[in-house]
């Protein structure tokens, strides 16, 4: 049975809920009252895009000016990601993101989920958003929803979250108005993180735009998390790396030095050096102290060094493993919470592509 929020809880969550006129975390799809939807920085790594895709996006009402301001603001993620929104005046029914201002909620499909709904029906809905809403206010909202139109999920979802809910507070917080949300709701939006292994995600990110505010009243201890309305770094950072190319060519292309994110437990990443004596640097996010290992493999022979970001000097660690049984290098070692940087360059003259990736060991 459900805990009764006091009246006094009830107003603190609905004010900071309601701070910017939103008066509920989003979901993935039309209705919250359908529990057999699934829920939505992390990316759902089957529901991505390909990089370079251009994006149709129409509106199917509101009025011009709601538009130009969802436009500015959705065009954020652009300047990060190799992707490109088209936005249409005439009426398009099977373009990719198609989003309706009618009054109420605000939500998306994640990524390419939008492509299974019927052509014609909205894919995004910016309930909150009109001609007299506040340049933050649209921010908040839009930036957010055009996230899960990329593949990103709510960041308090993330397997690396850490939030420290009082969960009997969150269920009877969100058992009332304007939310009516049973345990089980709760816990598919709130509680419920994803199978790393559907995931490429980052360390846990307070300052992501894809975190909606996490009231005190709602925690253990003194924690909680205001409105996010910009890009954070570890935001962009991570979207250039799951869409790389902005520039026009690949981020692990020859000769880069971009620092592409290195992500724990994401898997292999592949790279590339195409010139002799080029080095490619990886930023490194590592969230709790504890053994990690960072290896390459391939024909590449590799050369790695692993330095504290903001720290000059001599590396932490470093690995050349010149015998002609294995080229590939590998750094292991204890790191404690912070960020790194993995420099990466081939032995002597020599060139080639190799994978790379950052594991915690057990």
């Amino acid at each position: 049975m459900a805990a009764i929020a006091s009246p006094e809880l009830r107003e603190a969550v609905r004010r900071q809920l309601d701070a910017a006129g939103l008066p509920a975390l989003d979901q993935i799809g039309p209705t919250s009252a359908d529990a057999s939807l699934p829920i939505f920085l992390a990316l759902l790594t089957g529901k991505l895009w390909q990089p370079g895709r251009t994006l149709r996006v129409v509106f199917l009402d509101g009025a011009p000016v709601a538009h130009a301001k969802v436009r500015r603001y959705a065009e954020e993620w652009t300047n990060y990601a190799n992707l490109r929104f088209e936005f249409l005046i005439a009426p398009s029914p099977d373009a990719e993101i198609r989003i309706t201002l009618r009054p109420g909620g605000s939500w998306s499909y994640i990524g390419t989920d939008g492509l299974a709904i019927p052509a014609g029906e909205p894919t995004m809905q910016l309930g909150w958003v009109n001609e007299w809403t506040s340049d933050d206010q649209v921010a908040r909202v839009v930036i957010h929803e055009f996230g899960h139109a990329l593949g990103c999920i709510h960041e308090h979802q993330n397997p690396s979250g850490s939030v420290p809910w009082d969960r009997e507070a969150v269920y009877a917080a969100y058992a009332g108005a304007p939310n009516l949300w049973s345990r089980e709701m709760v816990d598919r939006n709130i509680f419920q993180t994803y199978d790393r292994d559907l995931l490429r995600s980052s360390a846990f990110d307070r300052a992501s735009v894809m975190l909606y505010p996490v009231p005190n009243e709602l925690t253990i201890g003194d924690y909680e998390v205001g409105w996010n309305s910009a890009l954070s770094e570890t935001d962009r950072r991570f979207i250039s790396e799951i869409y790389p190319g902005r520039d026009g060519t690949d981020a692990g292309a020859a000769g880069s030095t971009v620092g592409r994110s290195l992500v724990v437990g994401a898997g292999w990443l592949a790279a590339e050096i195409g010139q002799a004596n080029a080095v490619q640097e990886f930023a490194l996010a590592v969230a709790e102290a504890g053994p990690y290992i960072i290896e390459t493999r391939g024909d590449t022979d590799t050369v790695m060094q692993l330095f504290a970001e903001g720290n000059g000097g001599a590396p932490l660690a470093e690995h050349d493993d010149i015998s002609s049984a294995n080229r590939n290098a590998r750094v292991s070692a204890e790191l404690d919470a912070g960020s790194y940087r993995v420099r990466v360059h081939c032995y002597g003259q020599t060139t080639g592509a190799f994978d790379i990736r950052a594991r915690r060991t057990l």
